[in-house]
């Protein structure tokens, strides 16, 4: 380690587009499982993009050209213990691998966290980030800002395509959602989610916007629903489609998990993945069965559009129930690590998307 390395910090621009691009792209995460991205468009616009309300912050060392390191902080508001407060998530934090243990990522980290309080002024707020199992990185770094660590609290799962149809049940249709429905579906997803702190709680406009914002000249957001023979909205969902901004490539899984995925086929040949992102998902009481036909019609549906759907859920939550999740299922942990105005409950859950 050099005794005078030195580097600074400042803002991400669109101007910086190329450099984050390359920083990323060289810079493949330390999970259990190491993924790298590749990118379809302009880095720029897909990082903010895929993360709405972020800030992005980078490194710059004199001896290198290029950034040797980045992060993004992202805004907004949230649940929180029956509250609703400002939150800052701390994630996409990323330093090159030639520039590791130098103090960049401690730097970076405490950059954005300084950054958040300013964000929150004089109220209360939420600091979190989520850091996958065995990233020791990135929990080191964390352990130096945070208050409470939920350790192996999410689920991520990368949940393949469909190669055949589901069994058809007639009583349920699969639709995408229309513009008077969303003032219903954004109060059955608020309730559904009233328990879950870190949720940012929707309204008819929120939903109307994410649907409508995209990088292309299409939708790249999509809300479907499952409705009964008398179109009363039973369950709803929210998919992404982030293949089309940029490639995962599996750089590394462990040996069991790439045993295993010579029979349930998660990751591709390849090792490119082209993901889905799921977000909102909701079943009103009783309709399990609704969810899990609506989850199952999109991974048949969707099957040109992406390799897989990502989901990131707490190992709590009812969704559990519908993704079908076995012993045997591809998939690795994620703790929360949070800074928050008051300890978290043990009764409530946690909501990521």
């Amino acid at each position: 380690m050099k005794n005078n390395f030195s580097f600074s910090l400042r803002i991400l621009t669109p101007e910086d587009s190329l450099k984050y691009g390359k920083l990323i792209e060289e810079s493949p995460d330390t999970g259990v499982i190491r993924v790298s991205q590749r990118f379809e468009i302009d880095p720029y616009t897909a990082v903010i993009n895929a993360h709405p309300g972020s800030i992005g912050v980078v490194a710059e060392a004199p001896e290198y050209d290029g950034f040797i390191g980045a992060g993004l902080v992202r805004r907004g508001r949230c649940q929180w213990e029956g509250s609703d407060i400002p939150y800052a998530l701390l994630n996409t934090l990323v330093v090159h691998p030639n520039f590791r243990r130098r103090g960049v990522a401690s730097q970076l980290a405490k950059w954005r966290e300084e950054y958040a309080r300013q964000h929150f002024r004089e109220e209360e707020g939420v600091t979190f980030a989520i850091i996958q199992k065995n990233n020791t990185g990135s929990e080191l770094t964390a352990k130096k800002w945070y208050r409470q660590f939920l350790a192996d609290r999410l689920i991520i799962i990368p949940i393949n395509m469909r190669s055949k149809p589901p069994t058809q049940i007639t009583e349920f249709t699969v639709r995408e959602i229309s513009t008077n429905e969303m003032e219903e579906v954004v109060a059955e997803q608020n309730q559904f989610y009233k328990d879950f702190n870190l949720y940012p709680t929707e309204t008819a406009e929120s939903l109307a916007h994410w649907c409508n914002e995209s990088p292309f000249d299409t939708p790249y957001h999509h809300y479907y629903v499952v409705t009964d023979r008398s179109d009363h909205i039973l369950a709803g969902v929210g998919l992404t489609e982030y293949g089309r901004m940029r490639r995962l490539v599996v750089e590394h899984i462990p040996p069991i998990l790439e045993f295993m995925n010579k029979f349930l086929k998660a990751v591709p040949a390849d090792r490119i993945m082209k993901e889905v992102g799921l977000s909102r998902i909701w079943f009103a009481d009783g309709q399990l069965k609704a969810a899990q036909y609506l989850f199952e019609t999109i991974r048949w549906e969707w099957r040109e559009k992406g390799t897989s759907i990502m989901s990131i859920t707490d190992v709590g939550s009812p969704n559990m129930r519908i993704y079908g999740i076995r012993p045997w299922t591809i998939k690795s942990m994620g703790g929360v690590a949070l800074r928050p105005p008051s300890i978290m409950s043990e009764n409530h859950l946690v909501y990521y998307a």
